[in-house]
């Protein structure tokens, strides 16, 4: 996964158009179910798969913000870890994985988030409850041992919505069973060719449904830690106190005067170390003055022996740079032509 894709925790919300389709795939019961989104982001989804339905709505997310917009959706989210998630067997009805396209980061192994989803939360569903899978189609190939041992009726559609045709998006569905070991191998073979069949169907919305079985109110219980209150709390406590000044760089400054004079190489090496960059001055002379080192090049000819040598020298100095209150602008060097040339004077209105 990208960097970026990192930093968003791996969240890409399911296509709206796609979750209208995905909708005509399940008919929920009347009697009530509890349904489940393990990365439920903002919940959206979850609502768009289960709408209209006498359902208890449950999520898990990482990210606090979409955590809370979950909760305000009216679903009971937990806002944590799914692996510090605890949930009893046979607790839900519809199971919605979406997990982040990444590896997790171990030892070794580095085993597949969309395996790993799959690992944690099967249990959590009732014999014939049903699994919907949003996941690139590659990826299924890892998840075909633990479908093929715990689940059974698998379909596999295409989606078709630019940003699925992205990610090369498929949705796998199932229904929760006891395979015995007679039936594995049977079983496993109608998965895989269902999997790699020659031409994926595409998901079009009319196709028949799943029935969802009925099941009572569940629970979660999370084990890891309270990540909001931690962050609160932590800037008080006594460990942060005795390990702040290891964790967080100290600040440079220098104040005083010298013990004596300093001669040019003292302000030389001041200058290229930035500690005389800063603010100086009062009123219409108050400026920010900005130190660095510039390479300048000479080049000059020599005539040997009818040849002619092209030879450069190169030196070092420093330049400094001011700008004013009142929009003026300087570039100090020890080159007094280019010094003439840098000076100039911004614009009132740009000053302004």
């Amino acid at each position: 996964m990208r960097n970026v894709a990192r930093i968003k925790l791996g969240y890409y919300p399911l296509p709206p158009s796609e979750g209208e389709r995905l909708r005509g795939l399940l008919k929920f019961p009347t009697e009530g179910a509890s349904v489940l989104d393990p990365c439920a982001g903002t919940g959206a989804a979850l609502h768009q798969l289960t709408e209209g339905a006498i359902v208890e709505r449950f999520a898990i997310e990482l990210d606090a913000d979409r955590a809370q917009r979950a909760t305000e959706a009216g679903i009971t989210t937990v806002h944590g870890n799914l692996f510090d998630v605890q949930a009893k067997s046979g607790s839900f009805s519809f199971l919605y994985l979406n997990p982040p396209y990444d590896s997790e980061v171990a030892a070794f192994g580095n085993k597949r988030m969309e395996l790993l989803f799959l690992q944690r939360t099967f249990r959590w569903l009732v014999p014939g409850g049903i699994l919907l899978m949003v996941v690139p189609h590659a990826q299924l190939e890892d998840c075909t041992d633990l479908l093929s041992d715990a689940f059974s009726r698998f379909q596999v559609f295409r989606l078709t919505d630019p940003e699925s045709e992205r990610f090369d998006q498929v949705a796998l569905i199932a229904v929760r069973t006891r395979v015995s070991g007679a039936d594995y191998e049977k079983n496993r073979e109608f998965l895989i060719s269902t999997i790699w069949q020659k031409s994926l169907p595409l998901l079009t919305g009319e196709e028949p449904p799943y029935n969802v079985p009925p099941s009572a109110s569940a629970e979660l219980f999370y084990r890891g830690l309270p990540l909001d209150e931690v962050e609160g709390l932590v800037l008080s406590s006594a460990a942060w106190n005795k390990t702040r000044s290891f964790l967080l760089p100290k600040e440079e400054s220098s104040v005083g005067r010298p013990i004596t004079p300093l001669h040019g190489g003292h302000v030389g090496l001041l200058c290229t170390a930035g500690l005389l960059n800063g603010v100086f001055g009062t009123e219409q002379e108050r400026h920010i003055a900005r130190w660095r080192t510039v390479k300048y090049v000479t080049t000059f000819e020599e005539k040997i022996d009818g040849f002619t040598e092209v030879h450069k020298r190169e030196r070092f100095s420093n330049e400094l740079a001011l700008v004013y209150e009142d929009g003026r602008t300087l570039v100090l060097t020890d080159e007094k032509k280019k010094e003439n040339k840098d000076a100039e004077r911004t614009s009132e209105a740009r000053a302004a």
